[in-house]
């Protein structure tokens, strides 16, 4: 099972990072191009958010909208007694709802964020929303498959 764990983390973690920092570097490029052609800035890019995907409650929290972050919160910490208690079905419902709201908030978490932070460069937003994108893929993809593994290992 640790092989298993750990080609999983190395792998997801690896290309998702590959991922993330190609869409970085292909927004701060636009961006300088764009102001080596003098233009306007354009506005920030409609491209998933990964960081408001993967850690929607914080991001929400982060971003402006705490009560809906702290609800969702509640959400993720309500799965774990569920889940203890083997009691799937209220699970699987309560679960569904941090499930969509991350997928909603990777879909228009850019036009979210740049809502809250207002105006500024390509180059500026995507830098600022990057730490929200390897935050969530380390979270995902090294400490949660780890922290599974070790809660679920005998002693």
């Amino acid at each position: 099972m640790i092989y298993a764990i750990a080609a999983y983390s190395i792998t997801l973690s690896v290309l998702a990072l590959y991922g993330v920092t190609l869409q970085h570097r292909e927004r701060v490029f636009a961006s300088e191009a764009a102001v080596e052609r003098a233009a306007v800035s354009p506005p920030p890019p409609a491209g998933f958010n990964v960081g408001a995907a993967l850690l929607s409650p914080f991001w929400m929290w982060q971003h402006g909208m705490r009560l809906p972050g702290v609800v969702l919160l509640a959400l993720f910490v309500a799965m774990v007694p569920l889940y203890r208690a083997g009691m799937w079905i209220p699970l699987l419902a309560v679960g569904l709802v941090p499930l969509a709201a991350g997928a909603a908030l990777g879909l228009v978490g850019n036009r979210i964020a740049a809502g809250h932070r207002g105006e500024e460069s390509v180059a500026r937003f995507s830098a600022s929303q990057l730490p929200w994108a390897l935050a969530g893929i380390a979270l995902y993809t090294v400490v949660l498959p780890w922290a599974w593994f070790l809660v679920q290992t005998p002693s």
